[in-house]
């Protein structure tokens, strides 16, 4: 398996810069795509890019609508819904689009990589992967959309706190595992397809000439491609689940 360039090696602020530089690349990629969606817009005959856009919001809007209890929630969460979608949108599919692998000597010291650490990987460092396929960064959203559910439900810390001793002791045993489960998911799907994918296109030729995985690689990917999408509507969805729950507004229906 292919390693990845590290800052901070052997300490407890160890970072992989590819997650980093993809995780900048996809919010380059969302800003630069609702630019240009805006740019020239016609309100009575969308069109192109901006119809894309719009879909996409109208989408998110729903699904707010759909599992956020007030008129007041669903406005909160309805741009972070929108980006959310279009983040994970992007970021699932950069690795499917493009893999970047160098391959080095097994004994070189490489951005941070020990000998030992390039001998696991036969030598091949990645260099462009999906940020989604880092279990760090999958848990780190996970935790963030957390974070933010309990903010919110804190404006009411009364109802907030009964919310949390509604069936003791599963009630708090749910809030820790939510954000584990929110979290693997995303990074277990992404993952996965992109380490299968990564097994095909190294397999050998048969006979040396052959290239018989070339029809499981195109199956791998339409497949992967799929769930990559469907892994940004889930996440985004549980996201708008978990704020709903914790938010306690007077026109609330919990």
């Amino acid at each position: 398996m292919p390693v990845f360039p590290t800052l901070f090696p052997g300490t407890i602020w160890q970072t992989n810069v590819v997650v980093i530089a993809t995780i900048f690349l996809t919010g380059l990629i969302v800003f630069v795509l609702l630019r240009l969606a805006v740019a020239r817009m016609d309100m009575r005959h969308p069109r192109g890019l901006q119809n894309l856009v719009e879909w996409a919001f109208d989408f998110s809007e729903s699904m707010a609508k759909d599992v956020m209890p007030s008129e007041e929630s669903r406005r909160f969460v309805r741009p972070l819904a929108f980006i959310m979608l279009l983040f994970l949108f992007v970021a699932n599919w950069l690795g499917l689009i493009m893999t970047i692998t160098v391959h080095f000597d097994p004994h070189a010291h490489v951005w941070g990589l020990s000998p030992s650490d390039l001998q696991s990987a036969k030598g091949d460092v990645e260099l462009f992967d999906s940020p989604t396929s880092n279990m760090s960064m999958a848990l780190g959203l996970a935790i963030l959309v957390w974070l933010i559910s309990h903010a919110r439900g804190l404006r009411h810390p009364i109802k907030w706190f009964r919310h949390l001793l509604r069936h003791p002791p599963f009630g708090l045993l749910e809030e820790i595992t939510n954000p584990l489960t929110h979290g693997m998911r995303l990074f277990g799907n992404i993952f996965a397809g992109e380490i299968l994918l990564g097994l095909l296109l190294r397999a050998p030729f048969a006979f040396h000439f052959i290239p018989w995985q070339l029809p499981f690689i195109i199956a791998w990917l339409l497949y992967s491609g799929f769930v990559a999408t469907i892994q940004a509507y889930v996440f985004s969805i549980l996201m708008c689940l978990y704020i709903g729950m914790k938010s306690f507004e007077a026109d609330s229906q919990h």
